[in-house]
């Protein structure tokens, strides 16, 4: 298999994972929404509060927070200083770029390893109330999950440097002295 084909079913499989992932996290954000809603009906309008809406809308949004850490890696909108290094040669803009991704590799397979032993030995713990009973690894499972996603996209790395490297920056990118993004 050659490095071409192998890379482009790379980018085949963090296309699906992204879609996937992007649906999960939009109905957890409607989960979040949902649970909130009903929360505050419950404790302001029956006055009769019921203990879970709280620690069931942290955890949605942990997880929700984690995916969309991954999708946003996707689209290249994460932290980046684009307006000093696409001032640089081209053949420099993608060795810096690449290098930052190599960084952000290391980065998120220490998160994915910590986070998998983070989950394992959370064992007797319970998120926020011993009453909700929700165990603390649900809430530590998102840090593996959200980079084990974050890696497959990392993986069609050439993709997203391209895509980089083709932005087109708008109006609204370009201020008024002419600097784009500075």
């Amino acid at each position: 298999m050659g490095v071409a084909k192998m890379l482009k079913t790379f980018k085949k499989i963090s296309d699906i994972a992204d879609k996937i992932s992007l649906f999960i996290a939009s109905l957890m954000v409607l989960g979040i929404l949902s649970v909130s809603i009903y929360g505050a009906f419950m404790r302001y309008i029956m006055n009769s509060p019921v203990p879970w809406p709280l620690p069931v809308g942290r955890l949605l949004m942990i997880w929700s927070g984690s995916i969309g850490i991954a999708a946003a890696l996707k689209r290249g909108q994460h932290m980046g200083v684009d307006g000093f290094i696409i001032r640089f040669p081209e053949k420099v803009e993608k060795t810096i770029r690449y290098i930052g991704f190599g960084f952000v590799f290391i980065f998120v397979l220490t998160l994915f390893w910590y986070g998998i032993m983070e989950t394992y030995y959370a064992r007797d713990l319970y998120m926020l109330t011993a009453r909700t009973r929700i165990s603390y690894r649900w809430l530590n499972a998102a840090i593996p999950f959200g980079a084990f996603i974050q890696l497959l996209h990392l993986l069609s790395a050439p993709y997203v440097v391209k895509e980089f490297m083709e932005k087109d920056y708008t109006e609204t990118d370009i201020k008024s002295d002419g600097n784009i993004g500075l």
